[in-house]
Protein backbone atom coordinates (compact mmCIF):
# COMPACT_ATOMS: atom_id res chain seq x y z
CA UNK A 1 0.00 0.00 0.00
CA UNK A 2 1.38 3.40 -0.85
CA UNK A 3 0.80 6.63 0.98
CA UNK A 4 -1.50 7.76 -1.85
CA UNK A 5 -4.03 4.92 -1.60
CA UNK A 6 -4.23 4.46 2.17
CA UNK A 7 -6.99 5.60 4.47
CA UNK A 8 -6.37 9.13 5.81
CA UNK A 9 -6.04 8.00 9.42
CA UNK A 10 -4.09 4.81 8.73
CA UNK A 11 -0.60 4.95 10.27
CA UNK A 12 2.49 4.77 8.10
CA UNK A 13 5.85 3.19 8.85
CA UNK A 14 8.72 5.47 7.86
CA UNK A 15 12.31 4.28 7.38
CA UNK A 16 14.40 6.51 9.65
CA UNK A 17 17.44 6.48 7.34
CA UNK A 18 15.73 7.19 4.02
CA UNK A 19 12.50 8.79 5.26
CA UNK A 20 10.60 6.62 2.78
CA UNK A 21 7.34 4.81 3.53
CA UNK A 22 8.07 1.18 4.33
CA UNK A 23 5.43 -1.32 3.18
CA UNK A 24 4.25 -3.20 6.24
CA UNK A 25 2.21 -5.79 4.40
CA UNK A 26 -1.38 -6.56 5.13
CA UNK A 27 -2.26 -9.68 7.00
CA UNK A 28 -4.07 -12.25 4.93
CA UNK A 29 -7.57 -13.09 5.99
CA UNK A 30 -8.31 -16.74 6.68
CA UNK A 31 -11.07 -17.52 4.22
CA UNK A 32 -11.05 -21.31 4.32
CA UNK A 33 -13.42 -21.49 7.30
CA UNK A 34 -16.82 -19.94 7.91
CA UNK A 35 -15.54 -18.30 11.07
CA UNK A 36 -12.69 -16.74 9.09
CA UNK A 37 -15.13 -15.42 6.49
CA UNK A 38 -17.32 -14.06 9.29
CA UNK A 39 -14.35 -12.28 10.89
CA UNK A 40 -13.39 -10.70 7.57
CA UNK A 41 -16.96 -9.55 6.94
CA UNK A 42 -17.07 -8.03 10.42
CA UNK A 43 -13.75 -6.24 9.81
CA UNK A 44 -15.02 -4.79 6.53
CA UNK A 45 -18.25 -3.70 8.23
CA UNK A 46 -16.34 -1.94 10.99
CA UNK A 47 -14.12 -0.18 8.43
CA UNK A 48 -17.17 1.01 6.48
CA UNK A 49 -18.95 2.09 9.65
CA UNK A 50 -15.89 4.11 10.71
CA UNK A 51 -15.60 5.72 7.27
CA UNK A 52 -12.29 4.01 6.49
CA UNK A 53 -13.79 2.16 3.52
CA UNK A 54 -16.24 3.30 0.88
CA UNK A 55 -19.70 1.78 1.42
CA UNK A 56 -19.96 0.57 -2.19
CA UNK A 57 -16.55 -1.11 -1.91
CA UNK A 58 -17.56 -2.71 1.39
CA UNK A 59 -20.80 -3.97 -0.17
CA UNK A 60 -18.94 -5.60 -3.04
CA UNK A 61 -16.46 -7.24 -0.69
CA UNK A 62 -19.23 -8.44 1.63
CA UNK A 63 -21.05 -9.96 -1.35
CA UNK A 64 -17.91 -11.82 -2.43
CA UNK A 65 -17.35 -13.05 1.11
CA UNK A 66 -20.95 -14.26 1.28
CA UNK A 67 -20.36 -16.26 -1.90
CA UNK A 68 -17.19 -17.77 -0.43
CA UNK A 69 -19.22 -18.69 2.66
CA UNK A 70 -21.83 -20.44 0.52
CA UNK A 71 -19.14 -22.43 -1.28
CA UNK A 72 -17.65 -23.48 2.07
CA UNK A 73 -21.07 -24.66 3.22
CA UNK A 74 -21.61 -26.70 0.06
CA UNK A 75 -18.13 -28.25 0.33
CA UNK A 76 -18.88 -29.27 3.94
CA UNK A 77 -22.24 -30.76 2.97
CA UNK A 78 -20.63 -32.60 0.06
CA UNK A 79 -17.97 -34.12 2.36
CA UNK A 80 -20.58 -35.21 4.88
CA UNK A 81 -22.76 -36.73 2.17
CA UNK A 82 -19.79 -38.63 0.75
CA UNK A 83 -19.00 -40.03 4.21
CA UNK A 84 -22.62 -41.15 4.64
CA UNK A 85 -22.58 -42.82 1.22
CA UNK A 86 -19.38 -44.68 2.06
CA UNK A 87 -20.87 -45.90 5.35
CA UNK A 88 -24.12 -46.93 3.66
CA UNK A 89 -22.22 -48.83 0.97
CA UNK A 90 -20.10 -50.60 3.61
CA UNK A 91 -23.22 -51.65 5.53
CA UNK A 92 -24.89 -52.87 2.36
CA UNK A 93 -21.86 -55.06 1.52
CA UNK A 94 -21.91 -56.60 5.02
CA UNK A 95 -25.68 -57.22 5.12
CA UNK A 96 -26.63 -60.94 4.79
CA UNK A 97 -28.95 -61.87 1.95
Amino acid sequence: MTAANRAPDEPLTIDGATLLVVPTGRRRAVLNTLSGVRREMARIYREAEAGKRDIADASRLAYMLAQIGKVLEVVEIEARLKALEVRADAKQLRAPD
